[in-house]
């Protein structure tokens, strides 16, 4: 299991050289390509990661309008049972 790992990691770095060699782009619009890409990957993982955790507010009052919207149930207090001695 673990040797196909590293097979593939090997074929993912000799393929990332090949595609960088025969790039169309020059060496720096690709560099800058890249970082801009990786920027806005990495940014998204910190805005998906921090989603979980701040309340943004959306949806938020939804519970609270279906409660308005509701009809009010109002509870009767329960009979006592007769005891029996």
């Amino acid at each position: 299991m673990f040797s196909r790992v590293r097979i593939a990691i090997r074929f993912f770095f000799v393929g990332l050289a090949v595609g960088v060699l025969l790039a169309p782009r020059s060496g720096e619009q690709t560099r800058r390509m890249v970082r801009e890409k990786a920027d806005r990957i990495l940014n998204d993982v910190l805005d998906a990661a921090t989603l979980g955790t701040v309340d943004s507010g959306v949806g938020a009052n939804d519970d609270i309008e279906a409660e308005a919207d509701a009809p009010r149930r109002t509870t009767r207090p329960r009979a006592r049972a007769a005891s029996v001695s």
